[in-house]
This record gives C-alpha cells, sequence and structure tokens, in this order.
C-alpha cells in the first residue's frame, strides 16, 4: 500500500469514527434507516439484513430516472396530500426477500433474470411499508420527519419512463441503502426516493389563515416606523448650510399629509400629525389594505417629473413660522357604531394651532430631496 493510499485509508477511518460518534449523539436520517431496515427484517421474517452504508442524495427529475437501474424493481410509494415517491430494489434484494418468504432461507444460487411482474412488487410490499412507518418514527423531532411521513406501498412502476412522466417535484431526496442478507448470502441495494415537500405544522393543513410555525417569534421582533411630514427639494449649496435651528418653509397642508414608513422607506400609512394626552401622535386615515397601491401612486408620483418652479427660498434662522390651520378630528361614520351598544368616549386629539406650541418638533427627520 502506497504512502497516499495509506494517509487515504486513515483519513477515511478518522471520518467513520467521527461520523459514528455524531449518530450515537441523536438519530441521523442515515441511522435512522438502517435500524428501520434491519428491524423490519427481523420482525417479519427473523432475517439478518445488515446496512453497510446509506447515501443521501437531492436530486432533480432527470437526475432520479438516471439513479435507477435498467433491472430494478420499480415500485410507486403513495404519500400523503397525493405525494408520490418511489422505492428501487435491485435483483439481489429482491430475490433474497421473495426466497425468505417461499422457501424461507436466502440462498446463494444465481439470479433469475426472468421479466418482473406484478406479484414480485406485492411480495416486497410488507418490507416497504414497515421500512417506511420506522423510518419515520426513528425520526423524531427532526426536520425530515414531516417529510418522509405517511408513505406507503402503491404499485409496480413498469420501467423508468413511467417513472418519468409521473415525476412531478422539483427536487427529490434519494436514500440509498447497501444491503446484506443472511450473512452475505445476497447483497444489494436499495433506493427510496422521496419527493421534497414544505412541512406543515400538525392540524394547520387546509385551515387557511391558521398560525404559521414562527408566529409567536415574528411577533416579538421591533418594528421601526418614522413620521415623515413633508418633503423638501432644495439646492446642495443651501443643504450643505444647515444648522441646528434653521427653519425649513412647509406647506400648509403638510399636517395632513404625514406619512408613516419602515425604516427602509416602505410606506405603510398616511395620516394627520397632532398630539394625545401631551405627547406627539399620528391618526392614521386611510387603512392598511391600501398601503401597496398608495405606495404604488407615490413611486409613480416620484418618477413624473415635477413642472419649473422656483427653488423655495433657502433657510434662514429668522424666517417667520407659519400658523397651522385648526384640526378637527373626522366625525365618526353613522354606521361606525352598531344600534343599541354604547361606547366610551375616546380622549380628543388635540392638534394645536401654532407651530410653536410643538414642543421638539425640531427633533423630527424631515426627508429631504435634491
Amino acid at each position: 500500500m502506497s504512502g497516499q493510499d495509506a494517509r487515504q485509508d486513515v483519513l477515511g477511518r478518522k471520518a467513520d469514527a467521527a461520523q459514528r460518534a455524531f449518530e450515537a449523539r441523536g438519530m441521523s436520517p442515515s441511522k435512522a434507516l438502517r435500524r428501520a431496515l434491519s428491524r423490519t427484517a427481523d420482525v417479519l421474517w427473523d432475517l439478518a439484513l445488515v446496512v453497510h452504508g446509506v447515501s443521501v442524495d437531492l436530486l432533480d427529475q432527470d437526475g432520479v430516472t438516471a439513479s435507477l437501474g435498467e433491472d430494478d424493481l420499480l415500485v410507486l410509494l403513495d404519500g400523503p396530500d397525493g405525494a408520490t415517491g418511489f422505492a428501487a430494489l435491485d435483483r439481489q434484494v429482491l430475490t433474497g426477500l421473495v426466497e425468505v418468504q417461499t422457501i424461507q432461507q436466502v440462498t446463494s444460487m444465481p439470479v433469475d433474470e426472468r421479466a418482473l411482474t406484478a406479484t414480485d412488487a406485492a411480495m416486497v410490499a410488507p418490507m416497504l411499508d414497515g421500512t417506511m412507518a420506522r423510518f419515520a418514527e426513528n425520526l423524531d423531532e427532526h426536520p425530515l420527519r414531516a417529510e418522509l411521513e405517511g408513505f406507503r406501498f402503491g404499485a409496480m412502476v413498469e420501467d423508468r419512463r413511467m417513472v418519468a412522466l409521473i415525476l412531478d417535484a422539483a427536487q427529490y431526496r434519494a436514500f440509498r441503502a447497501d444491503l446484506d442478507l443472511a450473512l452475505g448470502r445476497r447483497r444489494g441495494t436499495l433506493s427510496l426516493i422521496l419527493p421534497e415537500r414544505r412541512a406543515t405544522r400538525a392540524g394547520a393543513a387546509g385551515q387557511p389563515g391558521a398560525p404559521g410555525p414562527h408566529e409567536a417569534l415574528f411577533k416579538a421582533v421591533p418594528v421601526r416606523l418614522e413620521t415623515v411630514l413633508a418633503r423638501v427639494s432644495m439646492p446642495l449649496r443651501a443643504a450643505s448650510r444647515l444648522r441646528p435651528g434653521d427653519v425649513l418653509p412647509l406647506t400648509q397642508d403638510c399636517i395632513d399629509r404625514a406619512e408613516l414608513r419602515t425604516g427602509s422607506g416602505q410606506l405603510v400609512a398616511r395620516g394627520r400629525f397632532g398630539q394625545l394626552m401631551g405627547m406627539r401622535a399620528v391618526r392614521i386615515n386611510w387603512p392598511c389594505t391600501a398601503a401597496p397601491a398608495m405606495a404604488a401612486d407615490a413611486a409613480n408620483a416620484a418618477e413624473t417629473p415635477a413642472p419649473d418652479t422656483p427653488p423655495p427660498p433657502e433657510p434662514t434662522p429668522e424666517a417667520p413660522q407659519a400658523a397651522l390651520p385648526d384640526l378637527v378630528p373626522d366625525p365618526p361614520a353613522d354606521d361606525a357604531i352598531p344600534e343599541g351598544e354604547d361606547f366610551p368616549d375616546l380622549p380628543p386629539l388635540d392638534f394645536e394651532t401654532e407651530m410653536a406650541e410643538f414642543d421638539g418638533l425640531a427633533d423630527f427627520e424631515t426627508v429631504e430631496e435634491s
């Protein structure tokens, strides 16, 4: 053995030892499948079945077809919600399973090259059903369990061309196990090919509006909202001279057109700016469901070139503050309160009529556009 081969052999043994140590701490899919196959064969026929290795691959539809052998027995696996998977058994494994059920022992006689029939598929059905059930049970609390549950024997598939016609998922997870039957009398492979499908919470399938798996987490995520009173255009030289205490001229209707935007600038709602119980507040005057349409209108308006207008005067500390018009809260609609029900009065929105009465108004951030 050369030095390179010896090094590769040592690395392989170390990798195997690390894999066994990892699987000892938790049930991996490979370990779960090995146990499911061995346990099912022992319970059904007292058959000594040893799994020497399991490989797991993600395949597309062409990859699934290419991975199937010409002489393999192909079986359709029926899954929940119309999902379809496949099992492939080579001639050695198939012959061993048929022998243990017919003559109660596995032989080493040459494999018969006869054409496969639906009877062969029926003979392996107990093995497939028991393996799939134990495979999912062994993966308790594993993310893949939801993808493996509910599959069982369906029917025989004639050839790979028929498999290609049945494939409907974008991606499949292929488990390929190398099997040893009856202390080496038969050696072959068994493959389980299952579609990748989105895991759903128990009881939530088919229920629109059901809470998602991460609802509580996302409800606790902080959201930053900013109030935008107006957008002011000014020359860059004027903006570079802005200092604390400068006054920017605003339009008279900016209080009625306050915007609530996310930290990234996305429009959430529109409303009126004022104060409530001594604190600055925004009264939303259109529902949140209209936000996408309003955001689209705002984006279209931003793309439309504005008519030529003279630039606003440069800000000066001595510029007088414009008086704000009196704002009266909109009266409730006639059908807002059902007949026969009394609701407590809401505290009034106290909108001041003078700009000087808004304490700390200069603290608000102003979105500027050059």
